[in-house]
């Protein structure tokens, strides 16, 4: 068919047309595109101004990010002993991160980290494009952004505007901080579980070791927690772990960060999770020492001593400081070693004893009734106190009476709500006089009185009488039924499971021996070891620095003769007659009302001249006594002792201070006997040496304390009698060492306060009760209880080569002049048979003492 001239024009215009058409729709979607590409980024623009407007931090929050940091605490070696924190964080540095750690990292969540600006705009294109089924957006930048100021948002729009103002926080970090600085900061502020804030207590809590020291498949478990630390946690979730474990590894083949035989070889490997432990407060060395300087540092940083350098205080769980101390981290394991093995034995001795007894019953060695009823009713109202402060008294004491107590005291004023006070008011339902007994005794006030008749005049104190009623018999059934549980054992674990009662629970923990010892170096006061009970995890009371001290038995006495020596100028080899000695009433130098006359242990005594050096090593009374007469007053020795670094309102103004009767702590013994092993000059303990802040400035340094008490002369002379008083016995060390003994009425106490040229260590055992202790002096005196232990401790430091405890050290050997140290001269002393001698050779003899004086 042929095409006319005519058709062919036309077809010409309709194609020409056309082609004018598509040209002109191009153009109109081009021009489209502009402008909605012009638009979007005017709308994404708008929004981000938007966003910066709202509550944004500041520069000064971006440039100084509220990060908590941990607190150390480390030893005189260098050695960490603990932290303190409020979240459990060790900051690490980029150049500190382990490189496993960066590549793992950014393999998996953010793999152009080092090239982009804060914003991954590939991430986020691909993230809308897929919904996020082919990875997410956010960027490391943006997760740090997340983790320092959004919070989690509720719903999808919230999270919508929560990502905006990430990207505007992560842009604002991009433009202040390095690369090497965002990704430390976010591994750092990250919390793993557990406590666990940052990646160095993360490796130390799933790995038992420093981020350091990962290899390549633990530094890939850790990472992959980042995407979901409960869900891809190795302790709970151990499969879960495992797989997300491998997609990291793979992530590092991917990005050539590790070879694919590499891959298959860990990718089949099971996640070994054995070397997990918790991060808790208690856990390590020395905790009782760790809980004690936590007061001491309180007070050197609340007290005005120390400020930041804007004057604010510091904050030990959040600023970072690093405590140093003057502890010695072998010597602390050592202590503890000992006495774990000293107090197991001395624990099995006492359940032997108690077998077949009960502490809170026995009345056998009491014979008037009265004081029987009393002592009876004494361990009672303890036992129920400690039931009344345990933690499972009082979730009950909530369910019974929290209602009704809350409806009384919001309408009557100065009401109390203690146990005391409802016992109080039922009596009072009983005996109408009983309130104003008490009133008139002075145990309660005006405004008690009124409050407890205002309570019994409501309706519903017969309420609080019925729930009262129902929480006794509640808590008396719960208290006496078995059921499983774990107590305090000496096992590795420091515990085992039983089935016990609860009350039954209270009784066994408090039947337990305990232990306080510390050493010093006698030389500066600083503080070596600090050993405040047997386990903190059950037993919090730390018995080094006590507030309620115990008495210390014969461990005095050596005061009483150092102070005698140097101010009556007796030689140690004088003789004195072993008898009984009386302070009489009316005496003018004492003023006592009663005639005082202690006794020797046993009323045992030898009737013979025997020296004062050995009247030391015989710890006999009627020496001390004697020299107490010739000293005509307690004021002369309270001098001394003052000068030791007991304060003299600790110590009686009374004769029977020469036995022991005054309360002291360990610490206060121990440094007082740094005098003896310094020649003549104490120092006061101490336990820092210096504190710096995160950024490693000195904010606090000791200054060690000194003071002479003795001189050079008379302190050898109390050294060598010290000598004297233990060469007797089957223990030996290389080191010179002396020492003195101390055991308290009834066996409660016993003390030994050893001395060596470089070190002092002072030592106290006993119940935490007076009634958990000993029957017998052979079980009970201070020669068994602690002078094991001193022996034991100083055995192991000598072995440790790692300490360099200088075995060849002596005591300082002043020119004697005419005081003579020497009794090789002084005839032995004749007692009937030898047996007579073994039985009182290295015992104290205030025990049995009974203090007549009225003080």
């Amino acid at each position: 068919m042929r095409i006319t001239a005519f058709e062919r024009d036309n077809m010409a215009k309709q194609k020409k047309k056309k082609k004018v058409d598509d040209s002109g729709r191009f153009k109109g979607l081009v021009r489209g595109m502009w402008l909605l590409t012009i638009t979007g980024l005017l709308f994404a623009f708008a929004i981000l101004v938007l966003v910066s407007f709202t509550k944004m931090p500041d520069s000064s929050e971006l440039e100084n990010p509220k990060i908590e940091h941990s607190s150390f605490i480390y030893s005189d070696d260098g050695q960490e002993l603990g932290r303190y924190y409020r979240y459990n964080r060790e900051w690490v540095t980029y150049d500190q991160l382990n490189q496993h750690v960066i590549n793992a990292l950014v393999a998996t969540e953010d793999e152009r980290f080092f090239s982009h600006s804060g914003i991954d705009f590939r991430s986020t294109v691909r993230a809308f494009a897929f919904l996020g089924k082919k990875g997410g957006a956010s960027t490391i930048t943006q997760q740090l952004a997340k983790l320092f100021f959004t919070d989690r948002a509720s719903s999808t729009i919230k999270r919508l505007w929560q990502k905006l103002k990430e990207w505007t926080i992560a842009i604002e970090f991009e433009k202040r901080y390095t690369k090497e600085e965002i990704m430390a900061m976010y591994l750092n502020k990250f919390e793993f579980n557990y406590g666990a804030h940052g990646i160095q207590a993360a490796a130390q809590t799933y790995f038992g070791k420093n981020q350091e020291d990962l290899v390549v498949e633990e530094a890939a478990v850790l990472v992959g927690m980042l995407k979901n630390p409960s869900l891809y946690n190795p302790k709970r979730f151990l499969e879960n772990a495992q797989n997300r474990r491998n997609v990291v590894l793979k992530q590092m083949v991917k990005n050539d960060f590790l070879t694919r035989d590499k891959y298959n070889e860990l990718k089949t490997q099971i996640l070994d999770n054995t070397k997990f432990k918790r991060k808790e407060t208690y856990d390590g060395l020395a905790p009782y020492f760790r809980a004690e300087l936590t007061k001491t540092l309180d007070d050197i940083l609340d007290g005005g001593k120390v400020t930041k350098p804007d004057g604010g205080k510091y904050n030990i769980y959040v600023d970072g400081l690093k405590i140093y101390t003057t502890l010695d981290y072998r010597m602390q394991m050592h202590a503890e070693a000992a006495m774990k093995s000293h107090m197991q034995k001395l624990q099995d001795r006492y359940f032997r004893v108690w077998n077949d007894k009960d502490p809170w019953k026995y009345t056998g060695d009491l014979n008037d009734q009265k004081e029987k009823d009393l002592s009876l009713k004494k361990r009672k109202d303890h036992l129920n106190r400690m039931v009344r402060e345990s933690d499972r008294y009082q979730k009950l004491r909530r369910k019974y009476l929290s209602e009704i107590i809350s409806q009384i005291g919001k309408e009557v004023e100065n009401s109390r709500w203690k146990d005391i006070d409802i016992i109080r008011m039922i009596k009072q339902t009983k005996n109408s006089n009983y309130i104003k007994q008490l009133k008139r005794d002075k145990v309660i006030t005006s405004d008690q009185v009124r409050a407890y008749q205002k309570i019994m005049k409501r309706d519903d104190f017969k309420v609080l009488i019925k729930q009262w009623n129902k929480l006794q018999a509640r808590a008396k059934k719960d208290f006496n039924r078995k059921r499983k549980m774990s107590v305090f054992a000496y096992t590795d674990s420091g515990k085992k499971t039983v089935e016990m009662s609860p009350m039954d629970s209270i009784k066994y923990h408090r039947k337990h021996m305990q232990l306080g010892s510390m050493a010093i170096e006698p030389q500066t006061g600083y503080v070596k070891t600090w050993v405040g009970g047997i386990d903190y995890n059950y037993f919090k009371f730390d018995h080094v620095n006590a507030k309620n001290q115990r008495q210390i038995g014969s461990t005095f006495k050596p005061f009483i003769y150092a102070t005698a020596i140097s101010n009556l100028a007796f030689s140690p080899c004088y003789k004195v007659m072993d008898k009984p000695y009386t302070i009489p009433a009316g005496d003018p130098d004492f003023e006592l009302i009663k005639n005082w006359s202690p006794k020797n242990s046993g009323n045992k005594y030898l009737n013979e001249a025997i020296s004062l050096k050995e009247g030391l090593r015989l710890s006999k009374n009627s020496i001390s006594v004697w020299l107490m007469k010739q000293l005509r007053s307690a004021q002369i020795v309270k001098s001394l002792t003052s000068n030791m670094g007991i304060p003299s309102s600790r110590i009686p103004n009374s004769p029977s201070i020469c036995l022991g009767a005054a309360d002291l702590s360990v610490i206060e013994m121990t440094g007082a006997y740094t005098t003896f092993s310094n020649n003549g000059v104490y120092s006061k303990p101490t336990f820092i040496r210096e504190i710096r802040d995160k950024d490693d400035r000195v904010i606090y340094r000791s200054v060690p304390e000194q003071k002479k008490a003795l001189s050079p002369q008379y302190n050898y002379a109390m050294v060598d009698m010290l000598q004297y008083a233990t060469e007797k016995h089957s223990y030996k060390l290389e080191t010179e060492f002396g020492g003195k003994t101390g055991t308290t009425n009834d066996h409660r106490d016993g003390w030994f306060m050893g001395i060596t040229p470089n070190l002092v260590v002072g030592t106290w055992v006993g119940g935490e009760d007076q009634w958990i202790r000993f029957l017998r002096i052979e079980d009970g005196q201070g020669g068994v209880m602690a002078r094991p232990y001193f022996f034991d401790f100083m055995q192991r430091v000598e072995k440790d080569g790692k300490i360099k405890f200088d075995t060849n050290a002596s005591f300082d050997v002043p020119e004697m002049d005419d005081l003579e140290i020497d009794c090789s001269k002084y005839e032995a002393i004749r007692l009937q048979d030898q047996e007579a001698l073994e039985m009182t050779e290295d015992l104290d003899y205030s025990e049995d003492d009974e203090l007549e004086e009225d003080m």
